[in-house]
């Protein structure tokens, strides 16, 4: 944390708030079942070894690429889910 002396009250709440929130991060992910975290680091292309480091040990940049893998994989499964259930499909195709 910067220097508290140096900051306003409301810059060092919300640096707290900040902390606080990166801190529930870090404990939701621990509530991630392993195999789960594995394949987030398979998808992001990341040793599966780093499935079982705590949130805090990715940086910035890793962070943002296991997001936007995630985000990718969740559209993919969504489509595999529907392919392999019965009911009409969410979208329809025109042949020409």
């Amino acid at each position: 944390m910067k220097n508290a002396a140096l900051m306003t009250p409301s810059a060092v709440a919300a640096m707290v708030k900040a902390e606080d929130r990166e801190m529930e991060r870090a404990a939701f992910w621990l509530l991630v079942p392993p195999p789960a975290r594995v394949v987030a680091m398979m998808v992001a292309r990341l040793p599966r070894d780093r499935a079982n480091e705590p949130l805090t040990a990715f940086s910035k940049g890793e962070r943002h690429m296991i997001a936007m893998a995630l985000t990718m994989l969740e559209s993919h499964i969504g489509m595999a889910l529907r392919c392999m259930r019965d009911d009409e499909p969410a979208t329809k195709a025109q042949l020409h």
